[in-house]
């Protein structure tokens, strides 16, 4: 018998060992015998969004999408997209005027507006919202037929004015909780659809209707920093002959060229914050402007100076006069949108302005601290700190928080 010979006889030995160790071995050996009783499972999976809405506890909800044309708006979607549906509960409902009755007397359209806006355009992962630091902007159905906002576009750090979109800030609580606007939502938990989340909610959210500045001209608590501003726009426009528009606080307005918003939070100083600092009328502030004012620069065709007034007010709008400018000028900021969940101090490492590694990045100037029901705002090394009074009032520029002081830099000289 030859070598080849013998190895293949000790081969197929061997493998005949294996085949009969193999048989030898059942399954049932290796498998845990079950204990207890079997857990009732419901797939809510077996529906898509929308089915699922239809047979939730939800019914004045459910009542509002059936009278309006929702069904039409989501059958138009590719088949592909996902979404999250914000279901306000039926107490909530009727609180808002959505009963029976309020929703039979409602038009379609306004049903449209209000339901637009609980319903985002991707699938909610509880998972991911777990690990984000702050409220991250979801965009919604729910976008403006006449208002535009700038937007930087994927590669770019230029901003191109895109439609308004009305957004829903959302980030998870300690126990898990949805939480909308830098507001708890309640502790119901989601329900899972093949094509995304129905997430219960405890109260009807309100989109923005006013202009920042609009709002703030109509509340009396903030009369002085209107006042302000409209000396300061009046000044400004003779000083520039209407050919420069002033950039001060333009997150408050919408932009004089083309109509654009810029979303961003604003420190509101309240009538009570200029009075702490010394200032009670406009003339007192008036007077302060007078240290150095705008000009033309006739050699050059430019706008030098600012107004005293831009400097107190600076960290108010997030010390963006203070970011880092390149030799083609200053980068675009990011959108810092910010609710009172979000004030705390993990901000302090968030960058303020876009930049491709040429621009050096320009970081959250202040300091944020929130405890025993209160948040308190002040610099690194400063010694005046303010209290929000009044947080998360919605704009379509963004969230405005009331402040008791102002935020003064180091370097100015008060009266």
């Amino acid at each position: 018998m030859n070598t080849t010979t013998k190895h293949t006889i000790r081969s197929a030995f061997f493998a005949c060992l294996m085949l009969l160790a193999a048989a030898a071995c059942r399954k049932e050996e290796f498998q845990q015998q079950p204990h207890g009783e079997p857990m009732p499972y419901a797939d809510t999976a077996r529906h898509d969004v929308r089915g699922l809405l239809a047979v939730s506890p939800f019914k004045l909800f459910d009542a509002a999408w059936r009278r309006s044309h929702m069904d039409e708006l989501m059958a138009s979607k590719p088949p592909s997209m996902r979404f999250t549906i914000l279901a306000v509960d039926d107490a909530a409902m009727t609180a808002a005027g959505f009963s029976a009755a309020g929703i039979a007397a409602a038009s379609p359209e306004t049903l449209d507006s209000m339901l637009r806006f609980h319903v985002l355009v991707e699938a909610v992962d509880t998972t991911a919202l777990r690990l984000q630091t702050r409220n991250v902007g979801k965009k919604t159905l729910f976008e403006s037929t006449t208002l535009q906002e700038m937007l930087n576009r994927v590669g770019s750090n230029v901003t191109y004015p895109e439609p308004y979109n009305y957004r829903q800030f959302i980030s998870a609580g300690a126990d898990g909780e949805l939480i909308v606007n830098g507001k708890h939502t309640g502790s119901r938990r989601p329900l899972f659809a093949r094509n995304g989340v129905v997430w219960p909610v405890n109260r009807v959210l309100e989109f923005p209707r006013q202009h920042a500045l609009d709002y703030l001209a109509s509340d009396p608590r903030f009369s002085l920093f209107v006042a302000l501003e409209h000396w300061c726009d009046s000044v400004w426009t003779e000083a520039s002959w209407g050919y420069f528009q002033r950039t001060t606080f333009s997150s408050l307005r919408p932009n004089m060229s083309n109509g654009a918003i810029q979303q961003e939070m604003f420190l509101a100083p309240t009538n009570e914050a200029f009075a702490a600092a010394g200032f009670r009328t406009l003339e007192d502030l008036v007077n302060l402007n007078m240290r150095s004012l705008p000009y033309m620069d006739m050699d050059w065709f430019e706008m030098r100076n600012g107004f005293v007034t831009d400097t107190l007010l600076s960290y108010h709008g997030l010390g963006r006069m203070y970011a880092p400018v390149g030799s083609w000028g200053p980068g675009a900021g990011s959108m810092a949108v910010f609710f009172s969940s979000d004030l705390n101090a993990s901000l302090s490492g968030f960058v303020l302005n876009v930049t491709d590694g040429l621009l050096p990045p320009y970081y959250m100037p202040l300091v944020f601290s929130s405890g025993n029901g209160k948040i308190t705002i002040r610099l690194p090394a400063g010694t005046h700190t303010a209290t929000v009074t009044d947080a998360d009032i919605r704009t379509l520029e963004g969230p405005i928080h009331a402040v008791d002081r102002l935020i003064v830099p180091a370097n100015l000289q008060l009266p």
